[in-house]
Order: structure tokens, then sequence, then C-alpha cells
């Protein structure tokens, strides 16, 4: 799963001071294993169990495997309970069933051939059976899921890469809302997509689809308010390598913007017109100089609970680190995250109330240690 990197100019915002003195937001990480030999890769956070508390799922794509950790409640995880999955890249917690209990979605990725989406129907106690089994396109990167129809049932959407072939696209599948899903429609991406999010980006009350692509630009991808998606339009994202999307209000005003992790430039943000398009991007880097990598990941929660928006991100190499929003689409300085260590690979990263505090915590999986860091809200 290699990506190249590209470069080029792009002009640096960087505004203001953070909020919150350096470091103190999270107190001093507490370290889960996943398991010898393993490298989690991708993290989501949500209600595995009917117990109330936020669990974690981990994507391993080396050991090819997923961990389940069950929250308690109280900032603390008990010992993963683990589903050999092969090459298992991304995830998408939803309930597929409507049975009431959350189910996992599961890309299986397998480099420069055909992927496949797993289902992982789940129990609400923590265990999972596997479901169906859907072929995907060419080296699947991300998936993500919402009621594209407005028929009451989840829906998925896959972005695949493309490899070697160049064959970039986006599978839709409408669920049955039975855990199973009809024959996916395939939208064509020129480039290399990566990630991909839903929500409502025009206003139409129909979650539309934001696709990066690792050439530079972001796509989005239009709901006809029926599940079908118009033709993408593409936007800069500061150039570079673009990979994570997030989708969120900055700005309180009901339109929803783009929070992008760009792996050459840092965190970029596009704010919405208001009709489903977008203006420049706005890039804030990670450090002063020459950073040695941005952002693999992102994710958008307001962190010092001030009423506005923040984005914290992971980096692979250098530190982690957070954006306190100003609650107008801006944000201030990077603010390391306290206790975060050079070259521990942090490759996703995954927000939640770990402690029931309502103060959004973090957790980064690290790939090159076979663990994942808890960072617990310090509000």
């Amino acid at each position: 799963m290699n990506r190249l990197v590209y470069s080029a100019a792009v002009t640096l915002l960087l505004v203001g001071a953070g909020t919150a003195a350096l470091g103190q937001q999270f107190r001093k990480a507490i370290y889960y294993g996943t398991g010898k030999n393993t490298s989690p890769y991708a993290v989501v956070s949500g209600h595995l169990t009917n117990s109330g508390h936020v669990d974690l799922a981990l994507a391993d794509y080396a050991s090819g495997s997923v961990s389940i950790l069950l929250g308690n409640g109280d900032g603390t995880f008990q010992q993963p309970i683990k589903f050999s999955l092969p090459a298992a890249f991304a995830l998408a917690v939803g309930d597929f069933n409507d049975d009431g209990n959350a189910d996992l979605a599961v890309v299986e990725s397998a480099g420069n051939s055909f992927g496949f989406l797993q289902i992982l129907t789940g129990e609400g106690n923590g265990k999972f059976q596997k479901g169906e089994l859907y072929q995907l396109g060419i080296e699947p990167t991300s998936v993500a899921t919402a009621d594209f129809s407005g028929d009451g049932h989840l829906d998925l959407a896959v972005a695949n890469n493309g490899g070697q072939s160049g064959k970039g696209s986006v599978m839709v599948f409408a669920g049955t809302g039975k855990g199973t899903f009809k024959t996916p429609v395939t939208y064509k991406i020129a480039g290399s997509p990566w990630g991909i999010a839903a929500g409502d980006l025009n206003g139409g009350h129909s979650p539309d689809l934001a696709v990066t692509n690792i050439s530079g630009y972001v796509s989005v991808l239009l709901n006809d308010g029926t599940g079908h998606f118009k033709k993408p339009v593409s936007y800069s994202a500061g150039g570079g390598e673009v990979v994570d999307v997030k989708i969120a209000d900055l700005r309180h005003d009901g339109r929803n913007d783009l929070v992008i992790a760009n792996l050459s430039q840092g965190m970029v943000v596009l704010l919405n017109n208001g009709n489903g398009t977008f203006g420049k991007p706005a890039i804030y880097r990670p450090c002063s100089g020459q950073c040695s990598a941005g952002p693999e990941a992102c994710t958008v929660a307001d962190f010092n609970l001030d009423g506005k928006l923040d984005v914290a991100c992971a980096a692979q190499i250098d530190d982690s680190y957070l954006f306190y929003g100003k609650g107008d689409g801006r944000f201030g300085l990077a603010v390391p995250i306290a206790d975060t260590i050079k070259n521990w690979g942090g490759y996703g990263i995954a927000s939640g109330d770990f402690t029931h505090s309502k103060a959004p915590d973090l957790a980064i999986p690290i790939q090159n240690y076979g663990k994942v860091a808890i960072l617990l809200n310090t509000q």
C-alpha cells in the first residue's frame, strides 16, 4: 500500500495561537496492545455493545485482523477480541441489519488487485459473526456509511484507489436493512482516490460524498436525492498527497465544510459556499519550517468544550497535534499533543467520549509497536 509523494507550491496560513497551554489538553497516553506481530492501521470508535460505553475497532493490514477493544466507561479498555480478516484496511460502524446492534463493514485491500468488503454482524455484546462478502475494485482504501437513498437503511460507499491500473472509482452499495447489499453502482474517479466521507454538502438533506485524491485534490459527488450521485467535481486541496477527509460545520452556519489531511502540506480546510461548491484551500502546517510529514488522518470535535470545533491530527513521523477552532472556519497554530512519540506510526485517529465526561478523548493506532494510544481529555 505504498503511496507516491507529490509536491506543489501552496499558500501557508497560520492564524493566532492555540487557546490551551502546550500539550495540556490530554493526559499522558495509556497504551493497549493489539496482539503479537500486529500493526494496527485504521481505528473507529462507536457503541459496539449495548453497554452505553464507547468501544474501539482497529484494522491491521499487515497481520490480517480486526481487533475489538470494549470500553469500560472509565477510559480503560478490555483485552482485544480478535477476528481474522485478510488485509483488513478500513472500517465503518453502523447497524446494517436494523436489529439495534452495531455491525462493522471492513475493507480488505490486497495491494494492486481486487479487494473485498466483509460485513461483520454484531450481537450487541462485542461478538461478531461474518456476514456477506462483496468484491470491490482494485486497491480499495476507505469506506463510509450513510442512508444515501432515504429509505431508512444504511448504505455503504467505498473508494477504490485503482493501483497501477489507474481505474480509480467509488462503489456505492445500497443496503437492504437485512445486513446485505445490492449490486453496487460504480462511479469513475480520475487520479488515485484514497479517503472518503459522507455528509450533506449542498443543503439537499441527502448525504453527499467527498473523496480525497493523492494527486492533490478532493472530489465532491452530490446526491441527486435518490441515492445516485452526479458527476464528481474536483477542488484543489493544496497539492501534494491528499489522504483523509472529514465533513463538519466549522462555522455553525448550517453549511458543512471539508477538513482534509494532506500528508505533504498539513491540515487543509475547504469552506462551503453554501451550494456544495468550495473555495480555495486554507493550509495549516503542523510545525514552522519544513516538517518530516503532514497528517495521515484527522478527526473533528470540540476538545476544549468552548462550543467551537477543533481538529486533531495523527502523523506517522512527526508528533500528532491539535488545531483549536475559532468558530469561523479558521484555526490557531498547531499544538503538539502531550506524550506523543516521533516515529510511532500514527496512521489513523478516532475521537469519542471514553469516560462519560462529555469531553472527547482520542485513540491513535501505533502501527510500529502493535499498540493503540488512548489519550484522555483533561476537561
